[in-house]
């Protein structure tokens, strides 16, 4: 009997002793799966000192929110100190959550844009979208022979009540037309720089207005302000040249009116 006990052991221990390390050995490689760390981000950290460079200097970009809200495209229109790359961070407010995104642009013939998601988007494709924007800071690094970069506020309209007037982040400039009401999203972006070239001192940021579609259509009058304590000279960009713009001062606000301009400036009178 003993001998048969025996026996059976010797069958059934080295069965059991395989079995045990089939199971370390499994355990072992779901843990090595697990534990696997997230991909790293070759993005760089921007380091170079934030709006140093005269405005004159600073790069001339826009902003421009597409039909459904949910993306946003980043235009780099002029760029007047030589560069070969853009690295950037986005940063918005959504509700009250803080969000952003970055990313690298090498720069060649501008302009050049690039579209990006407000919200995020899972391995499998899956899309969650953010809601309820409503603007942000724009920090982008320019690389090349002398690194320098810019920070500038943006500000995003979600325009379900049917507005028609709308006020910049910093609440310095406003922008009003009756066909504004047709538009579904707008955005005031402080471009840190300006297209071409102003003889005349500046006395404010310089503000590019756009929506999901062209706001060039409209054909009647827009009315700019500026708050200022100075009577300034409003000068509108029109696409290939400056403009004065017929200005008045009252109670600090410097006002014009006539057709929609790419960037709008207060200067010096």
């Amino acid at each position: 009997m003993q001998k048969n006990l025996k026996k059976k052991l010797l069958i059934i221990l080295p069965i059991v002793l395989l079995l045990i390390v089939g199971a370390v050995a499994i355990i072992n490689k779901n843990k090595k799966t697990t534990e696997q760390p997230a991909q790293v981000s070759t993005k760089k950290k921007i380091s170079s000192p934030v709006n140093v460079i005269a405005v004159s200097e600073r790069p001339y970009m826009r902003l421009e929110p597409n039909a459904n809200g949910h993306y946003i495209t980043i235009v780099i229109e002029e760029v007047k100190k030589t560069a070969k790359e853009l690295n950037y961070e986005m940063e918005y407010q959504t509700g009250s959550m803080l969000q952003g995104f970055g990313g690298l642009i090498s720069l060649g013939k501008l302009p050049i844009s690039e579209k990006k998601l407000f919200g995020s988007q899972s391995a499998g494709g899956a899309i969650t979208y953010h809601e309820d924007i409503k603007g942000g800071n724009f920090l982008a690094e320019f690389s090349g022979s002398e690194s320098y970069a810019v920070k500038s506020a943006w500000r995003y309209f979600q325009n379900n009540l049917k507005a028609t007037e709308f006020t910049s982040q910093d609440t310095k400039f406003t922008i009003s037309n009756a066909s504004l009401a047709n538009y579904s999203y707008v955005i005031i972006y402080n471009s840190p720089g300006y297209p071409g070239e102003l003889k005349s001192e500046l006395l404010s940021d310089p503000y590019v207005v756009t929506a999901e579609k062209s706001l060039k259509t409209i054909s009647s009058n827009f009315t700019v302000s500026f708050r200022s304590s100075e009577a300034g000279q409003i000068m509108g960009y029109d696409g290939s040249k400056w403009q004065k713009m017929d200005s008045t001062h009252e109670d600090g606000i410097v006002k014009a009116s006539g057709a929609l301009m790419d960037v709008y400036v207060l200067t010096k009178s």
